[in-house]
């Protein structure tokens, strides 16, 4: 008994140091990337390396703003990925109910069909997607970059996994009681699901907030650029901007740690509570 308890000690010491060095390696860069949004370029090759936060953030900021308008960028995310969040949410939760709740023709098809278009890279369906907006006459438009990933596999999946474990003879009830179809999923399926819509929530947010590629071909006007197009733009043959590409940075990971902090107790309980059934 001395020895296994010695072994358990053991084992939960090397993981706490496991836990400490991961820790340390997440974050050394993102100190990094803050006391660099502060320096000046020219300290940015210094031996030793500057690790105290410097006084030129303004400056930086300063000089970010004139070369493309970062402001106007972060308003573009901001509403894009807000906007994105709050629709796929809705299709998400209602197409996971009906999936999860009623029984219809070719519902298995349709639900691993759905499944499958996960494992299709983006690199597949920019070119067909940007044809459609094209023809459409959406390019260049926020329309564009958020209504064709609104109806989100993984996010159909999710939903239908939590929403089965509520009790169908929960549903009758409120069917006896005389409750319409619509009214079973936003008065009894919802607000049961909120764990799982916050996790939800987070998932697609970040999608969205980081998305590049797809943003990059449907969107010319740089008006209309989203963050990662604003600073992508800063790379340029002769010289790379990179206190300004820093401080471009760590304001757009203020946003992602605003709505985790936010959404963090409900993260891992939605993420499981559709894993075990009831």
């Amino acid at each position: 008994m001395h020895t296994q308890d010695k072994q358990e000690a053991l084992w939960k010491f090397g993981s706490y140091i496991f836990l400490l060095v991961v820790t340390a390696l997440v974050l050394i860069p993102l100190y990094w990337m803050l006391v660099a949004a502060t320096i000046p370029q020219s300290e940015f090759f210094s031996w030793p390396p500057q690790l105290i936060p410097g006084t030129y953030f303004l400056e930086n900021f300063a000089a970010l703003q004139e070369n493309v308008d970062f402001v106007r960028s972060i308003g573009n995310s901001i509403f894009i990925a807000v906007t994105y969040t709050i629709l796929s949410l809705i299709l998400c939760s209602m197409a996971g109910f009906a999936f999860a709740k009623y029984e219809f023709r070719f519902k298995e098809p349709l639900f691993y069909f759905i499944l499958a278009t996960l494992v299709l890279p983006i690199q597949l369906l920019i070119i067909p997607l940007f044809l459609l907006m094209v023809q459409i006459g959406w390019t260049n438009s926020y329309l564009a970059v958020i209504l064709p990933w609104a109806a989100n596999p993984l996010g159909i999946f999710l939903m239908r996994q939590n929403m089965k474990a509520i009790p169908d003879s929960l549903l009758e009830s409120a069917r006896m009681d005389g409750a319409t179809e619509f009214q079973l999923y936003y008065k009894i399926a919802l607000p049961t699901m909120l764990p799982s819509l916050a996790a939800l929530a987070i998932i697609l947010f970040l999608n969205q907030w980081q998305a590049f590629l797809y943003p990059l071909v449907i969107l010319q006007d740089p008006q209309m650029f989203t963050i990662p197009l604003a600073l992508a733009d800063l790379v340029g043959q002769q010289r790379v901007a990179f206190d300004q590409i820093m401080v471009g940075t760590s304001l757009a990971v203020l946003p992602i740690f605003i709505v985790f902090l936010t959404l963090q107790q409900y993260f891992i309980k939605g993420i499981l509570s559709g894993s075990v059934k009831q």
